[in-house]
């Protein structure tokens, strides 16, 4: 019966509180919690010690709890994204609290509505809660936490309110969606968003909120369409700036020289001053037959690279943010820019990295001897059509028409003591003349090089010896001694040619030909060098395959020789009854013949080689 008795105040007790809801001392009403929940609450914290009287003395109270200090919550794990669409405020409390953060949490029963959420990309897992915060209260619900439980409540159950939006009459019609940049900053870009999207920002039609911490954009607004209005201006302003980020690229130079490339390259982009490089004179050179200190070998300057910004004024074809080096060691051209300024820039370096062309330059240099019908000299024999009748094979008039002297005819012949004629003979007509005239014993081959040089490159072939030419004498002090300083001088043939080859086979030709000699002379009670030089420096235009003649430069010689019966003519004193003596001048002209042939390919120089070998 004691049994049946209990059980019947229990039933009693639950008919008069259907809704399991207890009343405390103020007359408030809690609602009872979950099983979950009353397990996971944090116990009450200890009551503090009674005082207890001592000998008729109160003892002080004293409290056992220690004070609770605040942690830092932190949430691990992969990046996470949500997607919701018109999905109930406990469902999306569930995924996030429950299932992502898996943190304790309890809803009040006046928290309603329905959220409109996604994101475009993952967010950190530590970021999720204040994303959440920030979205709930739009909607009008807050978020606190107490002793490691997450309350959700009404809004205006909170005592500190962070952001508040008015937008939408109810909740149920606000769209929020996060949109995350990757290639912009959201906190610089935020003003031109705003900028370019204009009027469908007035009037609280949407609401853009930036988040700092993930580069992200909270956008609130009535509908989905708007948001997908919005989400189309986010993809457009974050593709734009898809390749706005500077990179490293690094270009490995095939057939130049990285430095001049890259000299190159900041002229055309980057408005960096352009270097010429120091030409061949074009004036001739006297001669000389002094012992003169050589001039010092001034280097041809060459480009350096260096990173210049546009000048102010100017049209910038790339970013300003470009910059271009050159590795010399690696020979690599390094270039900092864009994406689309690197295409650009690459497709410039590709047209100028190519295989240059090459061209042979076939060089005969002889002295003619001037006599006969050619004592005047090459160039007026072959402009007065002179009859060369006792040199075969020519038995006839030879003229070369406009070819001869087309560079000359401003040239006073007076006045010059250098090259004076220069002409083409594209027939071999002149070729063939000065072979006649070296079987007559007339032509005199001082050397026939052969040349093999790159477009706009100059090469330089020498055949001689260096002379050492004292440049300074200083006495030494209390000595007897003299100090000399001396300098070698190269003499000889020295051809120095620079070559630049069109696509239509024409090759323009920087000729630099020196032909020197040396004599002692007694100088100052001592022998010193004399040179005697003769140089020509021009510039040539010629078909591939023909030939350019120079010449013009007359040296006249004399050499006096002794003659007479033979013992007789020796005796000292008395020889001079029995010999003569007599001058005999020689007028020699050195010409020089020079027959370019351009080179295409690898297989064109191979199969020169093997002409040549």
């Amino acid at each position: 019966m004691k049994g049946l008795f209990v059980f019947f105040l229990i039933f009693l007790f639950f008919a008069i509180n259907p809704d399991n809801s207890f009343s405390d001392t103020n007359g408030t009403v809690s609602k009872s919690h979950d099983i979950k929940t009353i397990i996971n609450q944090p116990p009450s914290p200890p009551l503090s010690q009674p005082t207890i009287p001592v000998n008729n003395q109160f003892q002080p109270q004293t409290t056992i709890q220690q004070p609770i200090q605040p942690t830092v919550r932190r949430f691990t794990g992969a990046p996470v994204s949500f997607f919701f669409d018109d999905a109930d405020i406990f469902d999306v409390t569930q995924s996030i609290f429950g299932d992502i953060l898996r943190v304790n949490y309890i809803i009040d029963p006046r928290v309603k509505g329905r959220v409109n959420f996604r994101t475009v990309s993952s967010i950190p897992r530590e970021e999720v809660l204040p994303v959440m915060e920030i979205i709930f209260r739009l909607n009008g619900i807050g978020v606190v936490e107490e002793n490691n439980l997450f309350r959700i409540v009404p809004l205006d159950d909170v005592s500190r309110e962070l952001v508040y939006s008015q937008i939408g009459k109810e909740p149920g019609q606000v769209a929020i969606e996060l949109f995350t940049f990757k290639n912009i900053s959201i906190k610089d870009s935020l003003k031109d968003i705003e900028s370019a999207l204009g009027l469908p920002l007035q009037g609280n039609v949407m609401r853009l909120m930036p988040i700092n911490r993930l580069n992200a954009l909270l956008v609130i607004a009535h509908n989905t369409s708007q948001l997908e209005y919005m989400r189309k201006w986010v993809q457009a302003f974050d593709k734009i700036f898809e390749n706005a980020k500077p990179t490293v690229y690094v270009y490995h130079a095939q057939n130049g020289k990285a430095k001049d490339l890259a000299s190159l390259l900041q002229q055309i982009y980057l408005g960096a001053p352009a270097t010429v490089s120091q030409p061949i004179a074009t004036a001739p050179l006297q001669r000389s037959a002094t012992a003169q200190p050589p001039t010092p070998h001034t280097p041809t300057p060459q480009r350096t690279p260096t990173t210049m910004p546009t000048p102010t004024g100017q049209i910038s074809l790339v970013s300003d943010l470009t910059r271009i080096f050159a590795d010399e060691i690696t020979n690599t051209v390094i270039i900092l820019a864009i994406p689309e300024d690197y295409q650009k820039i690459l497709d410039t370096l590709k047209k100028l990295d190519i295989l240059p062309r090459q061209v042979i330059i076939e060089t005969l240099i002889a002295e003619v001897t001037l006599s006969d019908e050619l004592r005047f000299g090459l160039e007026w024999s072959l402009k007065t059509n002179v009859k060369l009748s006792n040199i075969k094979p020519f038995k006839r008039d030879i003229d070369l028409g406009a070819d001869v002297g087309f560079n000359s005819a401003n040239l006073d012949p007076t006045k010059l003591t250098g090259f004076t004629f220069l002409a083409k003979d594209a027939a071999g007509i002149v070729r063939a003349m000065l072979q006649t005239l070296a079987s007559e014993s007339k032509l005199k081959v001082i050397a026939s090089p052969h040349i093999l040089a790159a477009d706009n490159r100059e090469a330089r072939i020498q055949i001689g010896d260096q002379v050492p030419v004292v440049t300074s004498e200083t006495n030494v002090t209390g000595t007897t001694n003299i100090q000399r300083t001396i300098q070698y001088k190269d003499t000889g043939t020295i051809l120095k040619v620079k070559p630049q080859i069109n696509k239509g086979g024409l090759v323009s030709l920087e000729i630099n030909q020196e032909v020197s000699d040396y004599t002692m002379k007694v100088m100052y009670g001592s022998e010193y060098p004399v040179i005697y030089k003769r140089e020509t420096t021009t510039n040539v235009v010629v078909q591939d395959g023909e030939t350019v003649i120079i010449g013009g430069l007359i040296k006249d010689k004399t050499d006096r020789t002794q003659e007479g019966l033979p013992l007789l003519s020796k005796i000292p004193v008395l020889g001079y009854l029995f010999g003569y003596t007599s001058d005999v001048n020689t007028r020699t002209e050195l010409v020089i013949l020079l027959t370019p042939r351009v080179v295409n390919n690898q297989e064109e120089a191979k199969e020169t080689t093997v002409e040549y070998i």
